[in-house]
C-alpha cells in the first residue's frame, strides 16, 4: 500500500482532532511559557513525535512538526519549525531544551 504524505496543514488538523490543541509556537522565551495562570517550566514538556515535511518545489516549504506533551498537566500540542536555512533560532533554542521521549508515541494520521 502506498502511503501519501499529508501536507503540514492536514497533519495539524488531524492532530488537533486527536487532542493536540496547545500551540507551543507561542512560547515567549526559551525558559518558560504561560499556560492560563501558571508559568510552566520547559522541564514539564516532552517531545513525543517528529514529522518532517519536505518542500517538493520550494525549500521554503520544508518544515518540522514536533508533537509535545506536558507531563505536569497532560496538555498536548505542537511546535512547527522551519528546516535548513529557514530554521527559526528561537524555536530551535526551545526544542533543544525540551526532553525527547525515547520511547515515542505512534501518531495515527488517518
Amino acid at each position: 500500500m502506498i502511503r501519501v504524505e499529508k501536507t503540514l496543514s492536514e497533519v495539524m488538523s488531524v492532530l488537533n482532532r486527536q487532542g493536540y490543541t496547545q500551540d507551543y509556537n507561542l512560547l515567549q522565551t526559551p525558559n518558560s511559557y504561560l499556560d492560563v495562570k501558571d508559568e510552566m517550566n520547559l522541564k514539564h514538556l516532552v517531545i513525543t513525535g517528529i514529522h518532517r515535511f519536505s518542500g517538493q518545489n520550494d525549500a521554503a516549504d520544508e518544515a518540522i512538526l514536533y508533537t509535545i506533551h506536558n507531563i505536569k498537566n497532560g496538555a498536548k500540542g505542537i511546535l512547527v519549525n522551519g528546516y535548513g536555512i529557514y530554521t527559526d533560532e528561537h524555536a530551535t533554542a526551545i526544542i533543544e531544551k525540551i526532553s525527547m521521549n525515547t520511547i515515542g508515541t505512534l501518531i495515527n494520521l488517518k
